[in-house]
This record gives C-alpha cells, sequence and structure tokens, in this order.
C-alpha cells in the first residue's frame, strides 16, 4: 500500500528525532535606543557602552546608538513594549522616572515597568537643580520664591516630575517648560535665557568641562543625602510635613534607578541571559571602567534583576502615599 505524504512525514519525525532546527545565529548589530536627542547623560551612557558590550556577547556584535527623542522617552519606552525583536539585538534606555509610571500616571498603559525586562542601572547619584550664574537665581530660597522657567524634556522624565514635586510640594513660583528633545537642548536654552533652570542634572554632566563654573547647584535630589558636592541643600529638609516628605521621597526614589537599559517583552529567555550576563561582565571590565573614569562618569551600576525588584516595592508604597505623589508631579 502506498506511505500517503502525510504518514511519510510521520514516519521520518518518528524516525529521526533527533533533528532540531539550527539554533538563531547571534546578531551581528546591537543596536542601543536613546530616548532622547544626542548629548546628555543618557546618550553618553549608551555610547559608552556601544563601545564595550559587544565583547561581552555572543558574536561580538558590532553595537550602534539611536536616538529616538519624544516625550521625554515616553515615546521610545511606548515603542520597545510593543516591539517584536526577540533576539535581543535592540535594547533601549529610557527615563528612570517611566519606573513609577504607574504611581504618576496609573490610566497610562503605553508602557508598564512591570512588564519590560530590565538590564542595568547605570548610576545612582544625586540629581540636581541648576540655574546660570547669569540667572542670579542662586540660592535655593531664590529658587522657591522667585518667578521664572524650568526647561525639561517631557513630563513623564525626571526634568519635569523633580520640578513638579518642588513646585508643588514647596509652594514654589516658577513655570515648566516642556518639549525640549534632549538636556542638552535645555542647556542651550538657559545659554540663550529662554530658561533659568533645569533639574534632574546628575554629576556624570556637572563635573564636566566648565559647568561648575557656569551655573550655580541650587539643591540635592535624592532619597537621601549623598553630599556630592559640598554645601548643596538637600530637598527634604524643606518637606514642610511628614507626609509631603514621604511623598517627594517617593518622586525622588527613581533616581536610585537612573539610566536604565530594557529590553523588549518579546526578548527570548537566552537573548535576555546573554544581555544581562553582558552587563554584569561590565561591571568588572577594567577597560569599561577606566573609559567611564575618563568621560567623568559616575558608575554605580544596579543589574537588572535587583532593579525589577526595586521598582515592586517602590510600586508597593502605601497607596496614600502614592496619591499624594501623584498630585505633587501634576
Amino acid at each position: 500500500m502506498p506511505i500517503g505524504p502525510k504518514v511519510l512525514a510521520s514516519v521520518l519525525c518518528l524516525a529521526l528525532p533527533s533533528i532540531t532546527l539550527p539554533a538563531l545565529a547571534a546578531a551581528e548589530t546591537l543596536t542601543l535606543q536613546v530616548g532622547y536627542g544626542p548629548g546628555g547623560s543618557y546618550d553618553e551612557a549608551a555610547r559608552l557602552l556601544a563601545d564595550h558590550i559587544g565583547r561581552h556577547l555572543p558574536g561580538t556584535p558590532t553595537a550602534v546608538v539611536e536616538n529616538v527623542p519624544g516625550a521625554g522617552s515616553l515615546k521610545l519606552a511606548k515603542m520597545i513594549m510593543q516591539s517584536p525583536v526577540t533576539d535581543g539585538s535592540t535594547i533601549a534606555t529610557v527615563s528612570s522616572a517611566l519606573a513609577l509610571l504607574p504611581v504618576f500616571d496609573p490610566g497610562n498603559t503605553a508602557f508598564d515597568p512591570r512588564a519590560v525586562p530590565y538590564l542595568v542601572s547605570m548610576t545612582n547619584s544625586a540629581s540636581y537643580c541648576i540655574t546660570p550664574k547669569a540667572s542670579g537665581i542662586d540660592t535655593l530660597d531664590k529658587f522657591l520664591t522667585e518667578s521664572f522657567k524650568v526647561g525639561a524634556t517631557g513630563k513623564d522624565s525626571t526634568t519635569y516630575t523633580y520640578p513638579a514635586a518642588i513646585r508643588n510640594g514647596l509652594g514654589a513660583k516658577f513655570d515648566i517648560v516642556t518639549g525640549f528633545e534632549s538636556a542638552t537642548e535645555v542647556d542651550l536654552a538657559m545659554e540663550r535665557g529662554d530658561v533659568q533652570a533645569r533639574c534632574g542634572i546628575g554629576t556624570t554632566t556637572l563635573f564636566k568641562g566648565d559647568m561648575m563654573q557656569r551655573y550655580n547647584v541650587i539643591v540635592e535630589l535624592a532619597t537621601e543625602p549623598k553630599h556630592e558636592i559640598e554645601g548643596v541643600p538637600f530637598l527634604l529638609d524643606r518637606a514642610p510635613d511628614a507626609a509631603t516628605r514621604a511623598a517627594l521621597t517617593l518622586v525622588l526614589s527613581s533616581g536610585t534607578i537612573h539610566i536604565p537599559f530594557i529590553a523588549p517583552p518579546a526578548t527570548s529567555p537566552e537573548a535576555l541571559a546573554n544581555l544581562r550576563a553582558a552587563f554584569a561582565a561590565l561591571a568588572d571590565d577594567a577597560a569599561f571602567i577606566a573609559a567611564a573614569k575618563a568621560q567623568g562618569f559616575t558608575l554605580m551600576m544596579t543589574q537588572g534583576p535587583e532593579v525589577e525588584a526595586m521598582i515592586r516595592d517602590l510600586l508597593a508604597t502605601d497607596p496614600a502615599v502614592q496619591d499624594r505623589a501623584r498630585a505633587l508631579v501634576q
């Protein structure tokens, strides 16, 4: 009796159980997407990684940086959530404030920090608010009482959430102007006099060139004092009451997950393991560490699983504190 094609296929499958499809080849290119325009600490971190991470990945892929600015990096965060890429060939860095998006904007489901794999947080140094020397706003008291403009990239970035929390929590009078594609654009606007301040700047940027000579460092933004810059007031010391202090602490806690890198949710377990192993290896890579130091980058890496645990803890904060924090960043 002749054997039909379906029967023959079944026989072959049974007779040759060891035949498997070849494994997917390692990606030749790793794309590091940045949710901001060129310049600024996020872009610099991606370019630093691009020079070193490839040698720790299978196939030693070439790493390239792609800037995808928009809405304080929320545009890119949405793209990553929807990305079909499974092979680990695309990763991204987005605003640290997006780790608290379920607190700040619970109705916004475009990005869920619990649904994307976090790979690393590059640093957890304090952030600061700065003003140009020419602005005359050179003390925290003036910052809280005078009328001026603060530049921000978007409402879902720390360049907005931090000053908004200061304004609403401490009764400051300044306005916040959004729409800049990068922190570098905000700096240029300060030089032109279009805006008089920006918040969310870290030591990686402040300690470069003559920044400390050209700008006043007004206030330290962190959940606990780090004393990285002598004589700078600590914001939480100005909280008017315990409830406001707790809410401000939650807002500022996103800074403990600063310059995070994430992968698409579709990333395969094998590719995710390779990416996480690469970031873990970088933490002990002498050439990478030396390059970071030479660029003035404040390297304090927290690996992905720990970052995800931190996010879970933050999102489990007392609902009353979350409600107050949400009101502060409006």
